[in-house]
């Protein structure tokens, strides 16, 4: 019912991303009026553009448009330091941070209000790093909160679906934690939902909107690029787990990598060298290498699964039995289904490598993926489907370990008393050890033959029953009680002076016997008992300790009987 519940939850949930993904890429239900009466950006052309072979550019624009369209110039530039002059007067300027870890100032969108006695607006443009790099942005003209606005609303989609990629990630995480006490999660839904997290804190910081929202970008720079430094361990990490548990020593290889990565892009920074953006060179090898041992895993993936299709023998199921042929088909049901599951992770492993060769090539022609949509809705989609396939192999572990620790319980319990069994006790004793400090507590009812000849077995049960609740009553908060016969009972107690313990609840035992027959005239209980402890320099082990333990409840037995 559970399992029936978690599903359509997740069916529900995944219907209402497709609706937010809806509006955010086709545009469903915009309204059609803007914030202002009506868009007031314009594109506007160059009267001029000198530009030289040292990454050195001059643009300049007449103001005439810029102060109809409503006295703002926009543009986007990135690593580019900019001046802007009206009529020779400098009236903006943007340059780099000079900080060690990010010099330039990265990815950066101007609004320069043009006042309106400018007749002539010169831009000057000069690439932080290589000069070859320099490309002539767009410019436009408008008002600088349409501008802004506009900006915003028309990059939202992609800073939707990053975001959507945190809120999973993040419910990974919060999953793991809540279902490790359960002893059923693993340390690869831990890495999932960590890089998920990074790759949607990466990736909405890259839109135009968080590029206008956030002015310090020097320190989105940083935050962007120490990301990538640290992205592929965890992804690696998990797809080691999901595809080539095998390997032992390969997957190793990235995290200690990004490590080094780390420790050498912030020493050249620290040295003056290179800043973040000029060592991304190093960021990017280690990417390729991730890259690479992912495609690795994939391959090895698609080839278990073809040797197992082709190469393995069916059995020969009419030699077994009704019961082995149950259990036969079901491992082979879950086989199948865990292997669909596999080669179905190893192909959506192939859109990962795709979308992670195509941005960093982007990266380097200089085009960029600032509001990609079809990329960001394809990782979306990767992460929301594998915290599916997660979720649901963390259900069934759940369940599987319900179930082991429930026939393991009932391996070991004696269904008439709720005690440990003989099969319980022999496990236990066969663990003391030689070296520890335990008594062993022997113990038989007197009469329980004469109590089921002459009084039925019901009562005979209850006799049973009876004493069983006044052994547990006197010794289970000290030690183990176990029902090892028909009328045989015993009880460990591993403490220090086990010995004496015992005694003291020997006494008890015999106060409280006395007290139940008072009560219960019609339904007597006796009980021998015998005990014996073992120190670290006793010269026998636990055979020879439950040995004489038997005798002297034997002893005890004959006493209470010449008695009666």
């Amino acid at each position: 019912m559970k399992e029936h519940v978690i599903r359509i939850y997740v069916i529900f949930l995944i219907i209402a991303c497709m609706i937010i993904a809806g509006y955010a890429i086709f545009d469903i239900g915009n309204e059609p009026a803007s914030m202002f009466a009506e868009d007031t950006q314009v594109a506007l052309s160059a009267k001029s553009i000198i530009k030289d072979d040292d990454g050195f550019a001059i643009v300049t624009l007449d103001t005439s448009t810029i102060k109809e369209a409503g006295d703002c110039l926009s543009f986007n530039t990135v690593f580019t330091d900019v001046y802007v002059y009206a009529d020779n007067d400098l009236i903006y300027k943007r340059t780099g941070s000079g900080s060690l870890f990010m010099k330039s100032n990265g990815n950066t969108w101007h609004f320069v209000k043009v006042s309106d006695d400018s007749q002539e607006i010169t831009v000057q443009l000069t690439h932080y790093y290589n000069k070859a790099d320099l490309t002539i942005p767009s410019f436009f003209a408008g008002d600088y909160y349409n501008l802004k606005a506009s900006l915003v609303k028309e990059s939202s989609p992609a800073l939707i679906i990053s975001i959507l990629d945190i809120i999973f990630g993040f419910g990974m995480v919060i999953y793991y934690f809540s279902t490790k006490r359960l002893s059923v999660s693993t340390t690869k839904m831990l890495n999932f939902g960590i890089a998920s997290m990074m790759l949607g804190i990466w990736s909405s910081g890259e839109t135009n909107a968080m590029v206008v929202l956030l002015e310090n970008r020097a320190l989105a720079g940083v935050l962007a690029f120490l990301i990538l430094v640290f992205i592929p361990s965890p992804f690696i990490i998990y797809i080691r787990f999901t595809l080539w548990p095998e390997d032992k020593y390969l997957y190793r290889i990235t995290p200690v990598l990004c490590l080094v990565n780390f420790v050498l892009v912030i020493g050249l920074a620290l040295l003056d060298v290179m800043d973040l953006k000029e060592s991304v060179i190093i960021t990017h090898c280690v990417w390729a290498i991730a890259i690479i041992y992912t495609a690795v895993a994939v391959v090895v993936t698609l080839r278990r699964h073809f040797r197992k299709k082709y190469k393995v023998p069916m059995p020969d199921k009419s030699k077994a039995s009704e019961l082995s042929k149950i259990l036969f088909s079901d491992t082979i049901s879950a086989d199948a289904d865990e292997e669909r599951i596999s080669i179905f992770v190893a192909a959506s492993m192939l859109i990962l490598i795709a979308i992670s060769v195509v941005d960093i090539a982007l990266y380097w022609s200089g085009t960029g993926t600032h509001n990609d949509l079809f990329g960001r809705f394809l990782l979306l989609s990767y992460i929301v489907i594998h915290a599916y396939i997660n979720i649901r192999e963390s259900l069934k572990a759940i369940e599987n370990g319900k179930m082991a620790a429930y026939y393991k319980k009932l391996a070991n319990t004696d269904s008439m008393t709720t005690l440990y069994n003989r099969n319980a006790f022999n496990n236990d004793v066969a663990q003391l050890s030689i070296n520890t400090e335990y008594s062993i507590i022997s113990l038989d009812l007197n009469n329980l033959k004469s109590v089921n000849d002459n009084l039925g077995h019901q009562a005979g049960d209850r006799y049973i029953i009876n004493a069983a609740n006044i052994i547990n009553d006197i010794f289970g908060h000290e030690g183990t009680c176990y029902r090892i016969g028909g009328d045989e009972f015993s009880v460990i107690i591993q403490k220090p002076d086990s010995g004496m313990v015992a005694e003291k609840l020997i006494k008890k035992l015999e106060k409280e016997i006395e007290i139940h027959n008072t009560n219960n005239p019609s339904e007597p209980v006796y009980i021998a008992y015998g005990y014996h402890s073992h120190t670290p320099d006793s010269a026998y082990d636990y055979n020879e300790t439950l040995h004489i333990a038997d005798e002297k409840m034997y002893e005890n037995k004959r006493l209470q009987k010449s008695v009666q």
